[in-house]
């Protein structure tokens, strides 16, 4: 697979100083692996931003350091500031070709279902990711799941009916649903009605009130 590019330079301010950088535009790093001591590193904000929405931690990033030929590298622990929407902290984890890795990887839809066309089912999710092991060549920028076979109310597709790239295995539990047609429910309103049916049932007769003496 494609893998993006990112540079990074060595960092040696460290603790409560990083807020320093962040002022800089630059966003603080470690680079950790199998054979390497972990580097502190920092990175051009606006680049690792758009690096990391682009492969988020399902796609290789090739990483320069400095003038250092480029490692590949797959995102792990990425901190980021919801109320800013600025990321302020990213482990990288150095990968070997030749060793499988573990990976989350979102789900993309294709096809059309014959439930929803022309039974007026809708299509619900369980799962929005699978994590999956593979070596680093075969790691899929994403899984494809085929809405044709989803034919009747309430056909599901579970893990274990997924088709995974050749050399990919998944590891999230086989019977976790990821995609379900059924009917709609009952609106708010229809439900209401509903509770109050059962609640104070309908009085068909009644009983005619005793003669006063």
């Amino acid at each position: 697979m494609e893998s993006v590019n990112l540079k990074a330079e060595p960092r040696e301010v460290t603790g409560k100083q990083v807020s320093q950088l962040r002022r800089q535009g630059l966003t603080p790093g470690v680079l950790y692996g199998k054979g390497i001591e972990p580097q502190s590193l920092q990175f051009e904000a606006k680049q690792l931003t758009k690096v990391l929405k682009e492969a988020g931690g399902h796609k290789l990033i090739a990483l320069q350091i400095g003038n250092q030929k480029p490692v590949v590298t797959l995102a792990r622990e990425i901190q980021r500031n919801f109320i800013k929407h600025v990321y302020t902290h990213v482990d990288l984890q150095l990968v070997q070709m030749d060793v499988k890795i573990k990976a989350t990887v979102p789900f993309v839809y294709e096809g059309a279902s014959n439930a929803i066309k022309t039974l007026s089912c809708i299509l619900t999710h369980g799962l929005d990711e699978i994590e999956i092991e593979c070596l680093p060549g075969d790691l899929p920028d994403a899984i494809v799941i085929d809405l044709s076979r989803l034919e009747n109310i309430n056909d599901t597709l579970h893990v274990s009916d997924l088709v995974l790239p050749n050399g990919v295995t998944a590891l999230s539990d086989a019977d976790s649903v990821v995609a379900k047609v059924e009917l709609p429910r009952a609106s708010a309103g229809d439900e209401a009605m509903m509770a109050a049916a059962v609640a104070e049932p309908e009085v068909l007769t009644k009983a005619k009130p005793k003669a006063e003496k």
